[in-house]
């Protein structure tokens, strides 16, 4: 017996044209059937979903998260990346898998109340990937509803010697596992992933500085041989876009090149410090390059020129990053600083991003992102269309941000916000029901999340105040190299222009 469910009274609005009319939605398994006019299905043997008085979009898709920083919200407040990285060891340090469960849990749900479907999350686990707490993560999203890759995040070189000003000052990083053990875990989380409806695994060498080429290219041995997504911090900083450049001799972008990363299962988050040749690679490739304007901003990153990477044909998708330093994991406010961000530059108002690009970006460009749109056996997610997945995020059109209705797109991305959000549908199963998550017991959920977290945080406070200590140490060192010249800045009021040491 087939699934079938007929969404009616809604104003749909989708892409490729973005253009808002009354349709109503026949949907079977979890995949669009058919869409057509007002009353179109009234005789379909099938359960009704009453949208009158909303607004109907595709899922918005957060293609860049990391859900083990939960715990951290609201930590950080004066920190750079590098700070972040320093911190990192903590903030990814050994957790119950039932505290790793309930992160996925509450991120999935939190992810749901802003439209968002699907999510790419990168688990750093201190010490090495963990294959029992990413299962727990994978199951987390399973249980609240949401899509998720779930991508070990791993590096098998510290911060102190990936960027060697902080070395300098704060001594040997601590040692980890070596490249080859790290790939054995993430082929054992890989070969042993749970039969999952809604998550998949993928694989996250996190900077390509902070791995050595054995682990790199492990990984994207093992991507390859099992048709999964690779996933990598891209360009982020200008310490670390200068620690790259010193290391390799060439641009981030180019090793991955030259490593054979470079594809179009590569996702690389952030993509600020690049230059021309550097997204010309990335668009060739058929890269996916993910901007994430609030964790940019909060960490003092820089801005990315999404209008450039867009011309040079890169794929755009928007995510939000961790708690550490989104705080909010809001997909709909980040597509927003992503519209916003492209006016601060130079740019002519022509060359700002569209609202079309934009919606597009977080939604089509997440579903690349994630491999959501050609996954083989699988329906694409992304639009409203015959064809492709029930993911779908309805928002009250009575609400202030609709008021009037003079161009719903348009009001979409520059004035709704997750309070809009009332119902999310993925693969045509309401899992976000009147602005209440409908999968899980959110409250116990709650209550027992902050409860672990209690205890987690101060098992591990001598390790935060030891990264303090060193994050300290090292604040003179990577001021110098936030002010040190590169052939482009991407930080506001920021020094000349120059090339490369």
């Amino acid at each position: 017996m087939s699934e079938r469910l007929v969404v009616v009274g809604g104003t749909v609005l989708t892409g490729p044209d973005w253009r808002p009319g009354p349709r109503d939605l026949l949907v079977e398994d979890g995949v669009i059937a058919a869409v057509g006019a007002p009353g179109a299905f009234d005789g379909a043997d099938a359960a009704r979903h009453v949208a009158s008085g909303r607004l109907v979009i595709p899922g918005l898709v957060n293609a860049h998260t990391h859900a083990h920083t939960l715990p951290v919200r609201g930590v950080a407040r004066d920190w750079t990346l590098e700070v972040s990285l320093l911190h990192g060891a903590w903030m990814g340090a050994a957790r119950p898998a039932e505290l790793a469960e309930l992160c996925a849990v509450l991120a999935g749900a939190e992810s749901l109340a802003s439209g968002c479907t699907g999510v790419f999350d990168l688990v750093s686990q201190t010490g090495g990937p963990d294959v029992a707490g990413l299962h727990a993560v994978a199951r987390g999203y399973e249980r609240v509803g949401v899509r998720a890759l779930v991508a070990p995040m791993v590096a098998d070189r510290p911060v102190h010697d990936a960027v060697p000003a902080i070395g300098a000052c704060c001594g040997a990083g601590p040692s980890g596992l070596a490249g080859a053990e790290i790939v054995r875990r993430c082929r054992e989380y890989v070969t042993t992933f749970p039969a999952l409806r809604l998550a998949r695994p993928a694989l996250a060498p996190t900077i390509l500085a902070h791995c050595t080429p054995e682990l790199a290219s492990g990984l994207g041995a093992l991507a390859a041989e099992h048709g999964l997504r690779l996933h990598t911090h891209l360009a982020e900083s200008k310490p670390q876009a200068l620690a790259g450049a010193d290391r390799f001799g060439r641009s981030i972008t180019r090793e991955l090149a030259r490593l054979g990363l470079l594809g179009e299962r590569l996702t690389a988050a952030h993509g600020i410090w690049l230059d021309d040749a550097d997204r010309e690679l990335l668009a060739a490739a058929g890269a996916v390059v993910v901007t994430v304007p609030g964790s940019n901003l909060r960490l003092g990153s820089g801005i990315a020129d999404t209008r450039a990477l867009l011309a040079a044909g890169v794929r755009l998708a928007i995510g939000t990053d961790g708690a550490n330093s989104a705080d909010a994991l809001d997909a709909l406010d980040a597509a927003r600083l992503a519209a916003l961000l492209s006016r601060t530059g130079t740019h002519p108002p022509t060359d700002w991003l569209t609202v079309e690009e934009a919606l597009d970006a977080a939604t089509t460009g997440g579903a690349t992102a994630c491999g959501w749109s050609d996954t083989a056996g699988q329906p694409p997610t992304g639009r409203i269309a015959p064809g492709h997945a029930a993911d779908l995020a309805f928002l009250d059109l009575g609400s202030r941000a609709f008021t009037p209705a003079n161009d719903l797109a348009n009001q979409l991305l520059t004035a709704a916000r997750a309070a809009d959000v009332t119902d999310v549908m993925v693969a045509g199963r309401l899992a976000y029901r009147d602005r209440e998550v409908s999968t899980v017991d959110l409250a116990a959920a709650t209550a027992r999340f902050r409860d672990l977290v209690a205890e987690w945080h101060e098992r591990h406070r001598p390790a935060r105040e030891q990264a303090a200590a060193q994050a300290r140490a090292a604040s003179a060192a990577l001021a110098t190299l936030r002010a040190a010249p590169w052939p482009t800045d991407r930080l506001l009021g920021g020094g000349q222009p120059g090339p490369p040491p």
